[in-house]
């Protein structure tokens, strides 16, 4: 059985406290992948291995469907995606199937999905979604060999690496976004000796920052033109504690394995804005 690691914690990173407003949630739900998120978190060092910590790898994008039902549990279903935010929607499916032309450019992909099979509601009001992890990952050689006809990297076929693993999220009660909108956060811990491919893809994966809610506005063409102005939420990982020393000089390369990625174990915080939705109507990347 796979092991599971409940954060409950989470409560006070999304903002827990009972005033906030509860409402019914039944009914089909289409996760709003602009102001949706997945935290990736390992298990790491620092000070040389004399200190454990917590690493957040990155943020992803989620994309997905949701459908709840307050009377029965076992009517409720939740499907998403949680993938790299150089693409508004999954450029894979979890078959590897090439969803962007503009994949072609690129050496590898990460697509990490979920499917509930068994939803089941606490009397604490916190949902347990048992499923499968779906892990899909695209890989392709790189040929970059600089000589006096190089005009950048050749990439190769695409490789398809497919795995599955059961797993549970526990989601919070999910409570009021705005008027008509719920926010569902919950967690879920997956330990390296249960499913290793998905622990040591998410940490080889680039997650780039990711900008929930991006509005950018054209400026005014003019001697002092710098581009479009944009505003958003922007999401990055912090980043590793600086090592000493590493300033000495500029060739001095200051102290090696100041820090460490362990990845005995890795964590995934989604918090779902959930927008109502027509039963017709597919979400993103599905």
């Amino acid at each position: 059985m796979l092991k599971q690691v409940f954060l409950f914690g989470l409560l006070a990173m999304v903002g827990a406290g009972p005033s906030r407003e509860t409402i019914s949630t039944t009914g089909s739900w289409l996760v709003d992948g602009r102001h949706s998120d997945a935290q990736l978190i390992a298990d790491g060092t620092t000070d040389y291995g004399k200190t454990k910590m917590d690493v957040t790898l990155g943020f992803g994008r989620v994309s997905g469907r949701v459908v709840l039902d307050d009377q029965d549990g076992s009517k409720s279903k939740l499907d998403f995606s949680i993938y790299p935010a150089n693409s508004q929607a999954p450029a894979i499916d979890e078959n590897g199937k090439l969803q962007n032309r503009w994949l072609e450019n690129l050496s590898n992909h990460t697509l990490v999905c979920f499917h509930s099979k068994q939803v089941v509601r606490k009397p604490d009001g916190t949902l347990q979604a048992s499923g499968t992890l779906v892990l899909t990952r695209v890989d392709r050689n790189v040929e970059a060999t600089p000589n006096e006809g190089y005009a950048g990297p050749v990439y190769g076929p695409p490789m398809l690496h497919r795995m599955t693993q059961e797993a549970t999220f526990v989601f919070r009660q999910p409570a009021a976004d705005g008027k008509t909108g719920i926010l569902a956060s919950g967690s879920v811990g997956v330990y390296r000796e249960d499913f290793p491919q998905l622990v040591k893809t998410v940490i080889n994966t680039y997650w780039p920052p990711l900008v929930q809610d991006k509005n950018c506005i054209a400026g005014t063409p003019n001697e002092g033109y710098s581009g479009s102005l944009c505003t958003g939420t922007f999401l990055e990982s912090p980043g590793l504690p600086a090592s000493p020393g590493g300033n000495v000089g500029e060739d001095f390369p200051g102290p090696q394995d100041f820090n460490s990625i362990v990845g005995e174990h890795l964590t995934v915080l989604v918090h779902l804005h959930l927008a109502r939705a027509n039963t017709s109507s597919p979400a993103a990347g599905f």
